[in-house]
């Protein structure tokens, strides 16, 4: 359960984070116009036969085809459990049962923690990377030292936004239904519990729902964020950008449609 006043601030917290981040990885780009490419998701197919198609991405927008189904479903369930009717919302363990899954899948997802490492990426000055690759195993140690630590680094809110909200016992927990909810009915105890390396032994559902709306609007925010700033670019204006991964070097020019919502590309 969560008060209205409650579910305001958090809503805020993340909000002004996420904006935050955004606007600082704009200005920290390492060569110019890296944030376009980051915009137009950008990418270099690494098993593509070569002698047949190009690997140079340089619009890329089936993956956010990929992933609206999620996104929508993610918005869906905020305005329905959170909106808000009375001054609370309301806990039940049918409401709780999908909040675990869409913890689960958000901190597991391989777009996302992509997205969140491209982002950190441009914060830290770094070079575009072309092919993110997410580990299959030890996604802690890919949030923390690819994507949390780089916030911290230059002392951005989604830090902290991050660190109250990933939380890898939690994911491991419920990814492997190593969880029961306790007789009182507020709690839930982790089966994963160990004193020194999974120190979490239960939480109550007012904790949890912190948690879980801290990453929810994160990701929600983020998406927001990402689609208002290709929104905003100049219908028709051309960046030119640089194209440097596997030994190759290029340079192309990327443009939006504004009236198609599309970006147009070309290698020069």
């Amino acid at each position: 359960m969560i008060r209205r006043n409650d579910f305001i601030q958090i809503r805020k917290e993340v909000d002004l984070a996420v904006n935050e981040a955004f606007d600082f990885a704009k200005k920290n780009e390492k060569n110019k116009n890296d944030y376009i490419l980051f915009l137009a998701r950008s990418s270099y197919d690494t098993v593509v036969n070569k002698t047949k198609f190009n690997p140079w991405q340089l619009e890329n927008s089936k993956v956010e085809l990929y992933d609206r189904h999620r996104v929508d479903f993610l918005l869906q369930y905020l305005n329905q459990q959170y909106g808000f009717l009375s001054e609370n919302s309301t806990d039940s363990k049918f409401s709780l049962g999908i909040e675990l899954m869409i913890y689960t899948h958000l901190w597991e997802s391989k777009h996302n923690l992509g997205n969140f490492k491209k982002l950190a990426d441009l914060c830290d000055s770094r070079e575009y990377d072309w092919n993110v690759v997410v580990p299959s195993e030890s996604k802690y140690k890919f949030v923390k030292n690819h994507i949390r630590e780089v916030f911290r680094k230059h002392n951005l809110k989604i830090y902290d936004v991050i660190k109250d909200s990933y939380k890898s016992q939690l994911r491991n927990a419920f990814a492997h239904s190593q969880y029961h909810f306790g007789l009182d009915s507020h709690s839930i105890f982790l089966e994963n519990y160990e004193e020194n390396n999974q120190p979490i032994k239960s939480l109550t559902f007012d904790d949890w729902t912190i948690i879980f709306l801290k990453s929810a609007l994160l990701q929600n925010f983020y998406h927001n964020k990402f689609t208002s700033e290709i929104k905003s670019l100049e219908d028709g204006k051309e960046f030119h950008v640089t194209m440097e991964f596997n030994g190759e070097n290029k340079s192309g020019i990327i443009s939006y449609d504004k009236k198609k919502d599309r970006f147009n590309s070309r290698i020069k």
